[in-house]
């Protein structure tokens, strides 16, 4: 799998692309997507930055602002289905936030848990799916 990893805290060209990296990982009761889109945000710039303080598990895949397709279910996973389009509501609460805390949307495919989705209504585009939300959590919260 094409993936943008960190490695190492830094300026830009921290960032590797690799062209055959592990795919994530998928629990029992989560799903793989295919990314078709991912946007940049502050996060994913603190996130290669590095955090004064905070200690981020590397090698990390960044980018927490994710639309993509439902590609496969976890044997336990419930409430979605393959092909269903969505983006990922970047924080879990148990884990934290996709991109940061564990590997996010910046490769071909990605794991989420189904809580963690949000159907996108057709017609609607994988990257304006994708702007909407660190954005919109910020608005909320």
């Amino acid at each position: 799998m094409r993936a943008a990893v960190v490695y190492e805290h830094g300026p830009l060209g921290n960032i590797v692309l690799e062209t055959s990296y592990r795919e994530p990982t998928l629990r029992p009761d989560w799903v793989r997507l295919r990314v078709g889109a991912c946007s940049v945000n502050f996060h994913d710039i603190f996130s290669r930055r590095g955090m004064p303080g905070i200690k981020l598990p590397l090698p990390l895949i960044i980018g927490s602002d994710i639309a993509g397709e439902v590609v496969e279910l976890g044997p336990e996973a419930r409430g979605v289905a393959v092909g269903d389009r969505v983006l990922v509501d970047p924080v879990f609460p148990p884990l934290g936030m996709i991109g940061e805390r564990y590997d996010g949307g910046r490769a071909e495919f990605c794991a989420a848990h189904p809580a963690q989705l949000v159907p996108i209504p057709d017609g609607l585009s994988f990257e304006v799916a994708a702007s909407i939300p660190s954005h919109t959590r910020r608005l909320i919260a």
